[in-house]
Formats: structure tokens, sequence, C-alpha cells
């Protein structure tokens, strides 16, 4: 989250990291965002319900996955990727890959 965090705003993003998952959702409520990159795995709420708060909240918000298991018991990534997910990043994953994935979620050219 902080490695992240620290990379994109280097970059000149801005940049809200949250600890959990219920404050990522409670930030998804009330504040606007161009794109969110959450973890499936987190306490309170999962990868899931994130993408899940956030397509609520505008359909047409980008989301990116990311998750360093391979496996995923509750099927996090099918549901999401059926609904409409950006991307889904499996941990370890190169800077380039990560800001090339942001790209394409953000529409931009490379």
């Amino acid at each position: 989250r902080q490695t992240i965090g620290d990379l994109l705003r280097r970059l000149g993003s801005a940049v809200d990291a949250v600890a959990d998952g219920n404050e990522a959702v409670e930030m998804i409520k009330k504040s606007d965002y161009e794109l969110v990159i959450s973890d499936i795995k987190m306490p309170g709420k999962n990868g899931y319900e994130i993408f899940s708060a956030a397509k609520d909240k505008s359909p047409e918000l980008p989301v990116m996955l990311m998750t360093g298991f391979g496996y995923d018991p509750n099927h996090s990534i099918v549901r999401a990727r059926k609904e409409g997910l950006a991307a889904v990043l499996f941990k370890p994953f190169k800077v380039d890959q990560l800001l090339d994935e942001i790209r394409k979620a953000l529409g931009a050219d490379a």
C-alpha cells in the first residue's frame, strides 16, 4: 500500500491510502476518484466489496484489484471481471506492469 502510494505521488498523482477495507469503502462514498486500486485480501472488507462500493457510486470508475494469492476462495476476481474490473495484478509485479495497467484503466495512451 505504502510503496504504491509513494510511487504514484512521486509521479504527480493525488493518493489516499487506507489501512483496511472499511475505511476504503467510506472514502469511496465521500470522495471522487479517477481510479481505485485495492488488494483482494484486506481486514474489514475484501477487494470485491471495495470493487462493488466503487461501482455502486460510479459505474464507470475503473477499479484494479491485486493479490498475492493464487487461489481466490471467494471468486472475487471472476465476479469482478464479469462486472467490469479494469485489471488484476498478481504479486509480485513490476512497476512497469502497474503503470501500464493504470494507463489502460484510465484510458491514457502509453
